[in-house]
């Protein structure tokens, strides 16, 4: 029995650190969570990041995050953000209960030696049921960045260096996993 009980244990443990392991920031397949990007000219690029996440901001980071390494595989310094678009859908999960209410007659019946006798007499029911399924807040986040790509020196506040973003951001998602 005791052999038993551990093997249960490492198994669930095994699954659950496997499910916590997988990150959520990787290349998107299928349209499944993760980043994409697609090319629109030379040195600019439309950089997509799509997760499942209660927080907006992470979708975000991940798309800067992404739009920095797109910007150094292509061998430039630095990158601007021209245009920007983010997409919530939200789908809940409501739990459902009902009231019950219901009016009957009863029946009885009562039987002597020689004789039987029948009485009828009301009878009321009421009913609650309430079903105790979690409340699901799920949250399917797109943020979606047009970039400009540069090399040298940075033109203006406005624009990201490649190391800078992959130095801060990559922090966060190590912390993550």
């Amino acid at each position: 029995m005791k052999y038993l009980m551990t093997m249960v244990t490492l198994t669930f443990l095994f699954s659950v650190s496997g499910c916590a392991s997988k990150p959520d920031y990787r290349s998107a397949t299928n349209g499944s969570v993760g980043y994409s990007e697609q090319k629109i000219t030379e040195d600019r690029y439309r950089v997509q990041f799509k997760s499942h996440s209660k927080l907006v901001a992470d979708a975000s980071d991940y798309a800067l995050l992404r739009s920095a390494e797109l910007t150094e595989q292509q061998g430039y310094d630095w990158f601007v953000v021209t245009s920007k678009e983010t997409f919530v859908e939200s789908e809940k999960q409501q739990t459902r209960s009902s009231i019950g209410f219901s009016q009957t007659r009863q029946m009885e019946k009562n039987c002597g030696l020689l004789t039987c006798e029948t009485r009828s007499r009301p009878s009321t029911a009421v009913g609650v049921n309430i079903n105790s399924g979690i409340n699901n807040d799920r949250k399917e986040v797109h943020s979606i960045l047009e970039i400009r790509m540069g090399k040298g020196i940075k033109p203006s506040e406005n624009s990201y260096g490649v190391q800078d973003v992959i130095d801060n951001l990559s922090k966060k998602i190590n912390q993550s996993l």
